[in-house]
């Protein structure tokens, strides 16, 4: 009866032009209720698992991504100063009152910008930084910030293994010069039972060739957080190595050469707008949902 059931939803995805997620033993890796509602319209998680949310708040060509996990949490960079007011209501909305840790891959202002104005509402109880604190004015800012309030500032680096209630969180980083601040960003790969995410912070297609060239297979992840806020295309190696069940955008669906290379490739893509992104998995099962914001920007 369950493969008769996959046939139907497979048929019906065909129709949507989407193929599902299978693994080999016919569990469904990735059910994507953005682009398929109609797959696994009635799947639930059991009510004792334990879970790892992944949560993109409503922002534009920036980055700040939510982790929960364990009754802990942290977030990925925290978007502009402009738009941490939308990291803030998010956070309101979803009645999160905490963040255990601030981490930042690179200190960009559409990376580490918001930090400011989050610490003014929301506790927050580190920040985490891979940059030397006088890299640049953006990072000597936040940490002067974080100083004044109280908050520790804690060092990461490559290699690094961070932990959040049950998901491993594996730290790369490239070094390079100034100039390739990007593609030196750091990049998180997130493991949570047998689902993996690959978070690509803004790297770009020298990053991506040295990547390939270095971790090889390694890359392979269910879920990409495509590099650079989909302003570009990925290269067709790093592509093939990470071979994405789906993307997350952090933007709009404006024209770039980015959103063609999305379109092309046939692979489903949530974009942070309009909402919140949110994918939820037991370590088995990814679940994809749009979560509308009570808050119209």
């Amino acid at each position: 009866m369950f493969r008769k059931i996959l046939a139907l939803l497979m048929c019906v995805l065909l129709a949507l032009g989407a193929a599902p997620a299978l693994a080999e033993d016919d569990q469904l890796v990735l059910i994507d209720r953005i682009n398929a509602p109609e797959v696994g319209a009635d799947f639930a998680f059991a009510p004792d698992a334990p879970l790892l949310e992944v949560i993109f708040p409503q922002i534009l060509n920036c980055d700040a991504i939510l982790l929960r996990c364990g009754g802990e949490t942290m977030l990925v960079d925290c978007a502009t100063q402009g738009q941490a007011r939308r990291i803030i209501n998010m956070c309101k909305q979803l009645g999160i009152t905490r963040i255990d840790r601030v981490v930042n891959t690179h200190p960009h202002e559409d990376h580490i910008g918001g930090f400011r104005d989050l610490i003014k509402e929301v506790e927050v109880g580190e920040l985490w930084i891979c940059f030397p604190e006088d890299y640049n004015t953006h990072i000597t800012k936040a940490v002067g910030y974080a100083e004044k309030a109280g908050i520790p500032v804690v060092s990461y680096a490559d290699g690094d293994v961070l932990t959040l209630g049950g998901a491993t969180i594996d730290v790369w980083k490239l070094e390079g010069k100034t100039s390739e601040m990007n593609d030196c960003s750091a990049q998180f790969y997130v493991t949570f039972g047998e689902r993996t995410m690959l978070m690509a912070a803004d790297l770009e297609k020298t990053g991506q060739e040295r990547y390939v060239a270095w971790k090889g297979e390694a890359l392979k992840a269910d879920v990409l957080k495509y590099p650079h806020h989909g302003l570009e295309k990925l290269t067709d190696e790093y592509a093939a190595a990470v071979s994405p069940l789906c993307f997350i955008v952090t933007n709009n669906q404006r024209s770039t050469d980015g959103k063609k290379y999305i379109q092309r490739s046939g692979i489903p893509c949530a974009w942070t707008v309009p909402g919140f992104v949110v994918l939820t998995t037991d370590g088995t099962t990814w679940l994809m949902e749009r979560v509308p914001s009570e808050v119209k920007y």
